[in-house]
């Protein structure tokens, strides 16, 4: 009944699963689990070759950079034959590689490989390598691997699907970024920037792959209510006037009502709509504090006055970096989330932030 319930459990994980590299981690340790193998990996054909996407119980880390001819190996034979396999002795069997044992100091005496297989295109393999108990595997195995590889097969395409229209969103997400631009010649490459440096700070934090993809579009979004204020407000040589600056501050409400239109963006609009809170509870348009703010704004706000900080404007050149930092250090708590600065300045000193000026020197 436990193992029933842990296969289960591990089925719900896989379809739960937003993105590939997590589908595959649970494919894996599934595939261990179920044939009580001492490892398990997943080949996936790109290319005319077979990568390791995925691998349990060896070195992944180095197996996962490796890749093997499609006609190369246990693995091969089974991508081109669409069939299961059970190798009881490895060393007796032609087809199989030592390439990856050489490379990743484990040693394979018996494996089961499963094709994956959707619309009966094989797009991959996944094996199983060596019983614990020291017995090779069996029927009763490679009928485990094969339904879970049908499941899991079904769930990588659907990634895949995701990731494609993830990429297509973007793409377009990038054009309307642009055109934001264009109002604003000094504004060129700041949303791109905003995105860099907003993902540098949510790796820092930990934050999940679902709320870096939220993050990414709404910081390529962030200004698009500045479609809805005046050009010569945006492109104004010298300080606003208050009453200029009242316009201005209307961005991200207009930005809000912009993206409110599509139900697509429902987790978007919060960051866009409050990244010129303040964490004092100062800033605009509706005077939230501290956590109150939501996470992916306070990102954002961090991010935003980085790169305005560090870029030329109409009214003034680019501050360096080094003094940028430490503006965005005095602030902390008061105008930015401390959190937030801190892994902003912690990316920065690992080299993972370029800011305008770091682009215009690495272009000469």
């Amino acid at each position: 009944m436990a193992e029933r319930d842990n296969i289960l459990n591990a089925l719900e994980l896989i379809h739960g699963a937003n993105n590939l590299d997590d589908i595959l981690d649970y494919l894996t340790d599934l595939a261990t689990g179920i044939t009580n193998a001492e490892g398990a990996s997943v080949l996936l054909l790109e290319n005319d070759q077979l990568y390791f996407a995925a691998a349990s119980g060896i070195k992944s880390s180095v197996v996962k950079r490796m890749k093997l001819d499609k006609n190369e190996g246990v693995a091969g034979w089974v991508l081109q034959n669409g069939r299961a396999i059970i190798v009881p002795d490895v060393e007796a069997d032609e087809r199989f590689s030592k390439k990856v044992d050489n490379v990743s100091g484990f040693t394979t005496h018996s494996l089961l490989a499963i094709p994956l297989i959707i619309e009966q295109d094989v797009i991959g393999v996944v094996e199983t390598l060596n019983k614990k108990d020291g017995t090779v595997f069996n029927e009763t195995d490679s009928r485990l691997l094969s339904h879970l590889a049908m499941f899991a097969a079904l769930s990588i395409s659907k990634a895949r699907a995701r990731s494609r229209m993830n990429d297509l969103l973007l793409s377009i997400i990038r054009a309307i970024s642009n055109a934001i631009e264009a109002k604003d010649p000094f504004s060129r490459g700041h949303n791109e920037r905003i995105r860099r440096f907003s993902l540098v700070i949510a790796r820092e934090l930990g934050l999940s792959e679902k709320h870096m993809q939220q993050l990414e579009i709404a910081a390529l979004l962030h200004d698009i209510g500045k479609l809805g204020v005046s050009e010569s407000i945006l492109c104004k040589k010298g300080r606003l006037t208050l009453e200029e600056m009242q316009e201005m501050r209307k961005h991200p409400s207009i930005a809000a009502g912009i993206l409110n239109t599509s139900p697509q963006m429902d987790e978007i609009v919060p960051a866009v709509r409050h990244h010129q809170e303040r964490f004092d509870g100062k800033g605009y348009p509706d005077g939230l504090s501290g956590s109150t703010i939501p996470l992916l704004a306070r990102i954002l706000a961090a991010a935003d006055a980085f790169d305005a900080m560090t870029s030329d404007r109409a009214y003034r050149v680019a501050m360096p970096d080094s003094q940028a930092v430490v503006e965005l250090e005095c602030c902390a708590g008061t105008q930015f989330d401390p959190d937030c600065v801190a892994a902003l300045v912690r990316g920065y000193k690992k080299g993972q932030v370029i800011t305008a000026s770091g682009e215009k020197n690495a272009g000469k």
